[in-house]
């Protein structure tokens, strides 16, 4: 014989009204909540384990590339600082502060400043006017041809105007645009909408209304519309026949008078 499984003791009979009203209650401010944040879209987490692995692998190579670079450029600031002799001058016991700066600037002079200019200094006239003015030439020269490159004229010319077909161009990708916005419309949380929208112009194939209220410009009713208005089979014999001379009589005298001759009368 098995083991008997022990289950939950259960010490009389509970009232399944009381258990589902405790249980709404619990859930009172949850059920048909706003939102805190209208705009904010909750991400399911099935949504977010899907791309979590790709999300990992880009940031794995970001930090791979972060970290090259970064050994790159400590790799070439202390090569740099190990081949700077200024950066190995110490200051000597004894030195003043004063000393010592004059010394590292004497020695960054000597490092800028090339030897063979001091044996043998240039012969260049402080005041070269012919060289400033050529100087200037070629730097308006450069912005004329980076003016023309760039299509904008600068001060010195005014840009073209554009064309008219250029202006109906622009206009016309303009609307573009602004058709191809998104359009929201902020419903705020518990409206309720008692009535659907009206359309004030139906579409072109819809269906007509009954009543006649839809009715288009260039569709208007007959004449005889409205005295044949009515099924034929609903109507009494007598009130058929009689509606049915009164339509042959509208037709003999229309026929009648589009067969007269028309007259041209002389002012």
């Amino acid at each position: 014989m098995g083991r008997k499984i022990p289950a939950k003791k259960h010490r009389g009979v509970k009232d399944p009204l009381i258990q589902q009203a405790k249980r709404l209650q619990e859930l009172k401010g949850k059920i048909n909540a706003p939102p805190n944040d209208p705009d904010d879209q909750p991400v399911p987490k099935s949504l977010t384990r899907l791309f979590a692995f790709e999300y990992q692998l880009k940031e794995k190579h970001t930090n791979l590339k972060r970290k090259k670079k970064k050994c790159t450029k400590d790799r070439d600031s202390i090569e740099a600082h190990n081949d700077n002799p200024v950066g190995k001058l110490r200051r000597l016991p004894g030195e003043t502060g004063r000393s010592f700066t004059i010394r590292i600037n004497s020695a960054m002079k000597a490092i800028h400043t090339p030897a063979d200019q001091e044996h043998y200094p240039l012969d260049i006239e402080m005041e070269d006017i012919k060289g400033e003015q050529m100087a200037l030439q070629r730097a308006r020269r450069k912005r004329k041809q980076n003016n023309a490159r760039t299509g904008d004229g600068g001060g010195e010319e005014p840009p073209p105007k554009p064309s008219r077909a250029q202006k109906l161009a622009l206009k016309k990708k303009a609307k573009k645009e602004k058709a191809l916005e998104v359009r929201r419309e902020r419903v705020a949380f518990g409206e309720v909408a008692h009535a659907p929208p009206a359309l004030p112009v139906r579409p072109r194939h819809a269906a007509a209304r009954s009543d006649g209220s839809d009715r288009r410009p260039g569709c208007k009713e007959l004449l005889l519309s409205a005295m044949l208005r009515g099924g034929r089979g609903a109507l009494p014999p007598a009130e058929a026949e009689r509606r049915e001379r009164a339509r042959l009589e509208a037709v003999a005298a229309y026929r009648a008078l589009r067969a007269r001759p028309r007259v041209l009368v002389k002012y």
